[in-house]
């Protein structure tokens, strides 16, 4: 339904007369207003292939913390072996750990069953031990640390290119070419890392690339729906898109493991293989339904188009300069000497050390310390993403409904919700620490309860308190603490290395000890630090608005709430 003239008549009269219009002066605007349908919409398709877009990208990112699992060299110590590999053992007092192993030569490791969760394939899991010293299996001669060393190579790029991705989307609004681009570098680097495996530092180099590319999409997703949205359900469309990261981390270890066992090319490269066609497949669906703005987009119907034309950035001649005051009026002291957006930062560098660690050693630690075989690894790794799945789509509504019942500020709620999210994961860690394979199932509850009370912090806790603290600054503050959350990433895997070179159970639960601290030490930073406040550098700050932020305000729901602090 088309905007008829009365409507543009008092739009052009509020537009001209106050920067900030009324309730009364825009109700009745919103009431002759027609919502352009959902369903079958290219809006809807766009959020879509967004979706198909972050699901990709973690499957590029996660496919080598499942695949080190089935294409390194293992080596599995056996009768003879164990008297050596068990000697140095001591007593442990750890819930799920008993008695040390005789050292003596005449022990039968297929009855060591009081340690032999951390040292021996027994029995139970392999049926008999191996006649020989040890046996090196077939796969890349990668130790430890050259491991821990591939899995952070990601990152060493991811950090850096996040701010600049947004910042030249916005600049020439391109989200398409970007994505595009970027989508194809990903999948050639994909496909090409199986050859490039047989060289370690070639597949180093391009770990890094894959992180510097995949760094430079993610800020592009958020400004299309700038302009391919109304405010009513902005929320929903970009929620969509970026449910392919959850989603990603669901399927990933369950396919991998598949993939690991039954896969073509000798197993693990089909990993590499997979997720790199489908990001080729993606790159050529997206030329065709990607559009970067409503009115460039040759199917879309005229209701869609009519309903969507208020909220779409037009080319102008005045918008180069309306960006570039934008850009120069950011308080950049204000933000630097914040309290509370420190406060920010210090929670998603914590957070992010719990979610990095599992992201990277999950499925190592399941091998190892839990004693899993592939196809139980792979499906059993997934369990705490899929409850991650869950939560999200429920926890960001339960807070909506929170915040509508004014049950307490806003500044209160987030507390609430962000200790709740933070305490289980270090409970659970905490936990998870003290157990060994005798356990390993409630080993995996455990930590699918760390990710679904992480899910709750991110939808209501601190992740959405950039917007309340500066709301027209979010992006810049979301692109600081997104870099900053990026260093446990490459910085994990290090730490897990150098803490399990064995892969014991009692070595993998420093690691978890490490992650539970950092939970509680964030958790109780945002309960003392933390706030929904609107920050005064951000109050002071004028920036420049074109019509398309005002009509923002314009077609905004009406709320009968008021703000809560």
């Amino acid at each position: 339904m088309a905007i008829d003239t009365e409507d543009t008549e008092a739009l052009r009269k509020i537009s001209t007369t106050s920067s900030c219009p009324t309730e009364s002066s825009i109700a009745p605007l919103r009431m002759r207003r027609r919502r352009a349908r959902l369903w079958m919409s290219c809006r809807l398709n766009l959020a879509l292939m967004c979706c198909a877009a972050t699901l990709a990208f973690f499957l590029m990112r996660l496919n080598l913390s499942f695949a080190l699992v089935c294409m390194v060299r293992e080596i599995r110590y056996t009768a003879a072996a164990a008297t050596n590999v068990t000697s140095g053992l001591t007593n442990s007092s750890s819930f799920g750990q008993q008695h040390d192993i005789s050292s003596s030569s005449n022990s039968d490791p297929l009855l060591l069953s009081s340690s032999d969760d951390d040292q021996l394939i027994t029995n139970e899991e392999n049926g008999t031990a191996q006649e020989e010293d040890s046996e090196q299996e077939e796969g890349l001669d990668w130790n430890k640390e050259m491991q821990g060393s591939m899995l952070s190579a990601f990152y060493y790029g991811f950090g850096v290119t996040q701010i600049f991705g947004g910042w030249i989307s916005d600049r020439i609004s391109g989200s398409k070419i970007i994505l595009i681009l970027v989508m194809s570098v990903m999948s050639l680097i994909s496909l090409l890392s199986p050859m490039a495996a047989q060289w370690s530092q070639l597949f180093f180099i391009l770990r890094v690339l894959l992180g510097l590319t995949s760094g430079m999409a993610l800020p592009t997703i958020q400004p299309l729906f700038s302009r391919w949205s109304a405010p009513d359900e902005r929320g929903t469309l970009i929620g969509l898109a970026f449910a392919g990261f959850t989603l990603g981390s669901s399927i990933t270890f369950p396919l991998s493991g598949f993939l690991c066992q039954y896969g073509f090319a000798g197993g693990w490269p089909s990993i590499f293989y997979l997720s790199g066609l489908f990001g080729a497949v993606w790159v050529v669906l997206a030329i065709f339904l990607i559009h970067d703005s409503p009115d460039t987009h040759p199917r879309i119907s005229i209701d869609e188009l009519t309903y969507l034309e208020p909220y779409y950035l037009k080319k102008q001649p005045g918008k180069k300069a309306f960006m570039s005051n934008r850009y120069n009026s950011i308080p950049w002291k204000g933000i630097l000497t914040s309290g509370p957006v420190h406060t920010i930062n210090i929670c998603q560098f914590c957070l992010n050390w719990g979610f990095y660690t599992l992201i990277s050693g999950l499925p190592i630690f399941m091998k190892e310390a839990l004693k899993f075989d592939i196809t139980q690894n792979g499906l059993l790794s997934s369990m705490p993403y899929a409850t991650a799945l869950v939560v999200h789509l429920m926890a960001g509504k339960f807070f909506d409904w929170c915040r509508a019942k004014q049950f307490c500020s806003v500044t209160w709620l987030r507390k609430i919700f962000n200790t709740i999210g933070f305490l289980l994961p270090a409970i659970s860690f905490f936990v998870v620490g003290q157990l060994t394979s005798h356990w390993r199932y409630v080993a995996v509850f455990l930590l699918a309860l760390s990710q679904a009370g992480s899910e709750i912090a991110i939808m209501g806790g601190f992740m959405l308190s950039n917007i309340d603290l500066a709301p027209q600054y979010s992006g810049v503050l979301q692109g600081i603490s997104n870099t900053i959350g990026t260093v446990p990433g490459f910085v994990s895997p290090v730490v897990i290395a150098y803490l399990t070179p064995t892969g014991t159970a009692s070595e993998w639960a420093n690691v978890f000890y490490i992650s539970g601290s950092l939970y509680i030490f964030g958790g109780i930073i945002y309960l003392i630090f933390g706030t929904s406040e609107r920050q005064k550098w951000s109050q002071q700050q004028q920036t420049t608005i074109d019509f398309k932020e005002k009509d923002d305000r314009l077609f905004a729901p009406i709320s009968n709430k008021p703000e809560n602090s």
